[in-house]
Formats: C-alpha cells, sequence, structure tokens
C-alpha cells in the first residue's frame, strides 16, 4: 500500500484553524456523575496484568532478525529475505527480535528494503515494561482523576443539569477487547474511550460510548455516519496514524473535509481533524498518554470555545530538577512529580512516551516545553500543571531512583500517617547525582551486595555526605537457562543482559571474572534489556540462551537457575534532612515492624496468585 505522511500543524494553528471551522453554539441538558471521578481510594489498588504481556512492536513496520540486517545504509540498501509485517502493539513473532520502522523502508516490487540497521530489541516493547502483575497502581488516600480510570482498566481493575455538548466516543481496533474481559497475547484492553468519556463528562459533555469496531473501512463508515447524526462532536479512538490497519483518515475524507491531519504536539502528533456535516470529528491516536494528551489540548479546548469551563487545575513556578531535551518545533508535554526540598519546589520527570500510562498516574502535574525551545536545563524555573490540590505538595516526598513493591508499600506506610510518596524512576547512578543536588528527599538505590559496589556507585560521588542508610529489600540474583548451562558451554550460547551499572551486570562480570571467561566471547553480552520479565521472556521464548534474573521471576518462567549472589535495595537520605518532619517519617516507616509485614504480605499474595494462575 502507498506509505502516507502526516502534515504536522503547529498546535496554535491547528487550534485556531478548530475554532474558526467550528463557532460556539449554546447546548444544554443534565448529566449523571461517574461514581468514581473524585472519590478517595481507601485500600491500595494493584495490577491484575503486566502490561505488555508479550514483547511488541513500538511502531509500524517490519520484524526482523538484527542478525540479516548489518551493513544496511542509505547509499547502500539491504532487501529483507525474512521479515513479517507488524503494527504499533502487534506482539512480536517468536522468530524476531527487533522491528525495523516502515519509514526507513521501502517497497521494491514486493520485497522490502532496508536504509539501516537494527540492532537487538530495536523499537521493541518488552514485557512488564509499563507494569508487571500484582504492582501498586494507586495507593489507598489518592483522589481519582479520569485518566486515572484508563489506567486501572488497562491493568484489569474494573470495580471502583449543566451546559452540555453531545460526544460520540467509537472505539476502533480489532485487536481491543472490552472492559472485564482478560487480553489474549496481542490484544488490549479498550480503555481509551472510558477515560475520554470520564474526562469530558467532567467538562460538562454528555458522552456516549459507541461498541469497539473493528479494523474495517465499511464498518467504521457505518457507526460514524450514525454517530455524526446523534452528536455534536465525534471522536474516533485510534486508526488516526499511518499503518497497514489505520483508516481514519480514508474513512473521514469520504464523508467530509480534512481540517488538518498531525499536529506538533508530542505524545498526540497523529491527531485528526475533520469536518462532517459541518459537525467536528477527532481522530485521537491509540497510545493512552497521547490520547490523554489530544483530549485535554484539543478536544477540552473545543469544549471550552463553546463555553463549557476547563476543569479547574492550579499552576506552580517550580525548579526542574534534571535536563529535559525536546526537538525544536514540537509543543511537548511532560509528566512530572512535584515536592519541596530543604525549601525549594522541584520538578522530576517521569519517562516519556505515549504508551506508558503509570508515569501519568504517578505524576502530580506536567510541563510543557514550547515548540521553540530545545528543551530546559536543570535548575531552571519552569510552570507545573498541577493534576492535584496544590495544597498536597506540602506532604509529598520524592524519591527518585529503583522503583519495585518494596517502594510501592513504602507509600501505603506513609499515607497512613498523610504524606504522599512518588517515586521516580532512574538509574542507581541518577538516584545518588539526584541526592547530591539535593533535589529529592531520599534516593531508592539497586546494588551488589559487596563493599565494593557501596564505595564504587556511592560513596565515591558522596564525598563528605553524611548519610542514613535502610534497606528495603534482598533479592537472589542468578545466571537463568531453559536447559543445561555450565562454564564450557556458556561462551557458545546466546546471552541477553542487563545494563552497565545494575547489580544484576556487576554480579555477572564478578562471576565472569572468577571463572575466567572473558565477556567478550559471550554472544550478546552486549544485548540490553531493562527488566528482569524481559530477560526469563528472552530465555523462555527462545531469543536468548541465558540471562540474569531474580530466583523468583526463574521459579515463575519456569527456568533453571544457578545463583551468583545478592542484590540489595536501600533507601538512602542525606542526614541534614533527617528532621524535616516528613523525612523522618519516611525513616521510622521504613524501619518499622509494620513495613516488613506489609512485604511479607505483599509476598504471599504474589505466590498466591502465581499458584492460582498455575492451577
Amino acid at each position: 500500500m502507498p506509505r502516507r505522511y502526516l502534515n504536522l500543524t503547529p498546535l496554535p494553528e491547528a487550534l485556531a484553524a478548530m475554532r474558526r471551522a467550528f463557532p460556539p453554539s449554546d447546548h444544554a441538558e443534565t448529566v449523571p456523575l461517574r461514581l468514581a471521578v473524585g472519590r478517595v481510594t481507601a485500600e491500595p489498588l494493584y495490577a491484575e496484568y503486566s502490561v505488555p504481556e508479550v514483547d511488541i512492536a513500538k511502531f509500524d513496520g517490519y520484524a526482523v532478525k538484527s542478525r540479516d540486517t548489518p551493513g544496511a545504509q542509505d547509499q547502500r540498501p539491504l532487501p529483507l529475505l525474512e521479515y513479517a509485517r507488524i503494527n504499533t502493539g502487534e506482539m512480536l513473532p517468536p522468530a524476531f527480535d527487533a522491528v525495523v520502522m516502515v519509514e526507513d523502508t521501502w517497497d521494491d516490487g514486493g520485497t522490502p528494503w532496508i536504509r539501516k540497521s537494527a540492532a537487538p530489541w530495536q523499537n521493541v516493547r518488552h514485557a512488564g515494561e509499563d507494569i508487571r502483575a500484582g504492582e501498586l497502581v494507586l495507593p489507598k488516600g489518592h483522589r481519582i482523576r479520569p485518566f486515572d480510570l484508563g489506567a486501572l482498566a488497562t491493568y484489569g481493575i474494573t470495580r471502583i443539569a449543566v451546559r452540555s455538548v453531545r460526544v460520540g466516543i467509537i472505539p476502533t481496533g480489532s485487536d481491543l477487547v472490552p472492559l472485564g474481559v482478560a487480553p489474549a497475547p496481542g490484544q488490549t484492553i479498550e480503555t481509551n474511550t472510558l477515560m475520554a468519556e470520564a474526562y469530558l463528562t467532567r467538562m460538562g459533555a454528555t458522552c456516549h460510548r459507541y461498541g469497539i469496531v473493528p479494523d474495517d473501512p465499511d464498518l467504521i463508515r457505518s457507526v460514524l455516519e450514525a454517530a455524526v447524526a446523534e452528536n455534536d462532536l465525534v471522536i474516533l479512538s485510534a486508526g488516526s496514524s499511518a499503518g497497514s490497519r489505520d483508516f481514519s483518515r480514508d474513512v473521514v475524507g469520504a464523508l467530509g473535509e480534512i481540517i488538518f491531519h498531525g499536529i506538533a504536539v508530542r505524545p498526540g502528533k497523529p491527531v485528526l481533524l475533520a469536518s462532517v456535516d459541518s459537525k467536528p470529528v477527532l481522530g485521537m491516536p491509540g497510545y493512552p498518554v497521547a490520547a490523554q494528551t489530544v483530549l485535554r489540548e484539543v478536544a477540552g479546548n473545543l469544549l471550552a470555545w463553546w463555553g463549557l469551563p476547563a476543569l479547574p487545575g492550579e499552576e506552580l513556578d517550580v525548579r526542574l530538577s534534571r535536563r529535559l531535551a525536546s526537538d525544536l518545533g514540537f509543543d511537548e508535554f511532560v509528566p512530572v512529580s512535584v515536592g519541596r526540598v530543604d525549601g525549594t519546589c522541584f520538578a522530576t520527570p517521569h519517562p516519556r512516551g505515549g504508551g506508558i500510562q503509570m508515569a501519568v498516574v504517578r505524576a502530580n502535574g506536567y510541563i510543557h516545553i514550547p515548540a521553540e525551545r530545545e528543551g530546559i536545563e536543570a535548575g531552571e524555573e519552569v510552570r507545573v500543571r498541577l493534576t492535584v490540590p496544590s495544597a498536597s505538595i506540602a506532604r509529598t516526598l520524592i524519591c527518585v531512583g529503583v522503583r519495585d513493591p518494596t517502594i510501592a508499600e513504602l507509600g501505603n506506610c506513609l499515607a497512613d500517617a498523610g504524606y504522599l510518596l512518588h517515586c521516580c524512576k532512574a538509574s542507581t547512578m541518577g538516584a545518588v547525582l539526584a541526592l547530591r543536588a539535593k533535589t529529592c528527599h531520599a534516593a531508592s538505590v539497586s546494588l551488589a551486595e559487596t563493599e565494593a559496589a557501596w564505595n564504587d556507585r556511592v560513596l565515591r560521588y558522596l564525598p563528605g555526605v553524611d548519610l542514613l542508610r535502610v534497606q528495603v529489600a534482598r533479592t537472589e540474583l542468578g545466571l537463568v537457562s531453559a536447559g543445561d548451562l555450565d562454564t564450557d558451554t556458556l561462551a557458545s550460547l546466546r546471552f541477553v543482559n542487563h545494563p552497565k551499572g545494575t547489580a544484576a551486570r556487576a554480579l555477572l562480570d564478578a562471576w565472569l571474572d572468577r571463572e575466567g571467561i572473558d565477556a567478550g566471547s559471550i554472544a550478546g553480552y552486549g544485548h540490553e534489556v531493562k527488566t528482569p520479565a524481559a530477560v526469563a521472556a528472552a530465555v523462555g521464548n527462545g531469543f536468548a540462551d541465558a540471562g540474569v534474573c531474580p530466583a523468583a521471576t526463574a521459579r515463575e518462567a519456569g527456568l533453571r537457575f544457578i545463583p551468583l549472589g545478592y542484590e540489595t535495595r536501600d533507601l538512602l537520605v542525606r542526614e541534614e534532612l533527617a528532621a524535616d518532619e516528613g523525612v523522618a517519617c519516611l525513616i521510622r516507616s521504613a524501619r518499622s515492624p509494620e513495613f516488613g509485614e506489609r512485604l511479607r504480605s505483599l509476598a504471599r499474595c504474589h505466590a498466591d496468585r502465581q499458584a492460582a494462575r498455575a492451577g
């Protein structure tokens, strides 16, 4: 099929064109309240499913074997001999270990050619990258926001008279399953229209969600025609990009006039706006965080133009804790957590990306990087749009570093004392540097259980700093494999590794040194993944023969395990901050018997869940 390109319209121009095309009109009706929105959680909520459940493609393109692609260049393109056409979010076929974006290929007589080589795991989202089953989604004491509903639904959690506009919301996608149905590999729970309804209803709109429509142009057209007749605004969820199953532009273009397709904003670039029977039809991308941006910045703007008040949201001027890069020409929106550290408010960014919903759930605000900026420097003053009451910032503690269930449970202990713990993901090195810069209340670090690791990874970067150290977890790590493994065969096997600086990498390197094995002789030593689940999945699915992961993960995956040593997860606090009431409460909670019992209870629940699934 011919390639399609998005024409990126600057955000201010897109909003101006939208307002010109759809002038305000009076609409009034009585709307019901969604029971969960605005309520406060009484108990913590945990994910029922890992997301993604399996390795999936980040972009539309071709699944390939990375070893077949070296040498591909613009001037020396290579034909793909073994490949599989794949779309964003689809499961990576077992035989392949990378995805080449469709933009980096062209079709010549039915054979795709590539102009750059593919690295192992390129453009692949690994299993559990967003969240793992049993991980905390929301702590108790959290006021549920509209966007939280989408995340809760994604992770399998199903229970929890004004001026208005009628809005029809149509979910499209053959890979979607309805709320309450456990997704099979390659499927996704349909959540975007759920959160769209919640957000726009709070603005005063009367929303009607239609059933899931498969990727069929005729079916999409039929539902769209009915929705336009019944509503003042129609939103198509997904299908607005340029994949082989994205039909929104063609269908909408046949029925009306395209106003713009693609705006220079991140996340949310593939947004589509058209006029059908003089009514706006808005196509939003399928990635949840991208969809949220479009709802807030485009759909919300239109409803405000039509007279519905914007949702209240306070703004706060704070310091940015670390540098953020951004591309010129794009308005970018980045989720952050804001907390007051030693008298100064800092905003710490969360991971960016249209599919990382937990970044938004964990954040308490977001910043806007204007299109004319290439980024924002550390320490620079930025304006944060809060998604929580500003009064909660004084009770917010910022922890930077390794994020795992132990830190989440610590947050539950703090909730009992009236404090909110925000853990912003970073490497151990990033956490230590944040502690050195005094932009966080605490650092969560993961270290190999050796004195050398403590000296090399912590003390050398914090000379003269007095630290309080509380161990919150101790995990056994080891080599895992599907079959027998010994030092004589290791060099002949394909390996999957963890990034440099991690405890798993340090323990592996120490073991290789003791065994006299040259790391350079191991195939795949440089192939890195980010999570233990990704290692287990790679070995279990045959992408690799061996890797390093925790003993519990190996047991769950049915893999053989050779112990290498222990990893500790420690909470580090500067002694000079220990007198702060919130920080003192954090230290007391981390050392308390109640916290230890929470961790034991969490381990029992996890074991019961695994036993239930195995049964």
